[in-house]
């Protein structure tokens, strides 16, 4: 009984979300036309977004999101926004961050439908994984956001985690901190997991989404080490983090990864 219930509760997301997704996607196109010529940040098409993102946990009555430490952000700055990697669900869920910002996404999720179009209404940056000349087109692209006074969001891992825990990170975020003498926002992400496991097209039951957003690592200290080493410094600060938000990941005994019943 209970998978026939955990079928149909599915069922009835995905025909939400595909219903939903047609109808955003209009008004989306909608909005770029008429602000285009004058929302150089395409601040109104971020606004879109974050209701898009973020009603699917509102009106769910499943699933909560739970946001700690917004005052860490200071939104008259522009940082680099750099956060772990569980779930496609964490696109959704950055957008509580009160930031205009512009994604750095691998080449696969630009080809998604919905999701790839509304990146590119965006203005989100893409990069090819493995070729020095998409990193510099993404190094000179982020560069001409960050001009107009955007912030630039990253998962640093590269790639969604198939354990739930924290792993090494990429060198991409860090450079463009370095280049454009950016302070950087460490936000560390748990339970989207539980939410929608990777590889996963099944959601799961009762979950809360949990942001914590750290203190800022700042542009001079951005500026006092190498890529390497700051790199590795926002690995350890976030790591640390994650192990007081979800200790079971780290002690061997995670379950996370399996779709929670529905209660």
């Amino acid at each position: 009984m209970r998978i026939v219930i955990k079928y149909i509760y599915n069922i009835a997301i995905w025909s939400v979300f595909i219903v939903d997704a047609i109808i955003l996607m209009i008004i989306n196109l909608v909005v770029f036309a008429v602000t285009y010529p004058f929302d150089t940040k395409r601040k109104v098409i971020h606004a879109c977004s974050y209701y898009w993102g973020l009603h699917y946990l509102w009106v769910n009555p499943f699933w909560k999101l739970d946001y700690v430490c917004r005052a860490n952000i200071d939104p008259k700055k522009s940082y680099v926004i750099v956060s772990n990697h569980q779930s496609m669900l964490d696109i959704c869920v950055i957008y509580k961050i009160p930031l205009v910002f512009k994604w750095v996404s691998k080449r696969e999720v630009f080809r998604m439908p919905f999701v790839g179009w509304l990146l590119k209404l965006h203005g989100d940056i893409l990069i090819q994984r493995g070729t020095s000349q998409s990193t510099r087109e993404m190094l000179k692209k982020a560069e001409g956001w960050i001009s107009k006074g955007c912030s630039i969001s990253i998962f640093p891992e590269g790639t969604r985690s198939a354990d739930g825990r924290i792993h090494d990170f990429k060198e991409g975020a860090f450079m463009i901190a370095k280049l454009n003498n950016l302070p950087i926002l460490p936000v560390v992400i748990e339970g989207t997991r539980k939410i929608l496991p990777p590889g996963s097209s099944l959601f799961g039951g009762c979950a809360t989404a949990r942001i914590h957003v750290l203190p800022e690592v700042t542009a001079e200290t951005v500026a006092s080490l190498k890529i390497r080493n700051l790199s590795d410094m926002l690995n350890s600060m976030m790591l640390e983090e994650h192990k007081r938000m979800a200790p079971e990941k780290y002690s061997g005994n995670d379950e996370s990864g399996q779709s929670p019943e529905i209660s």
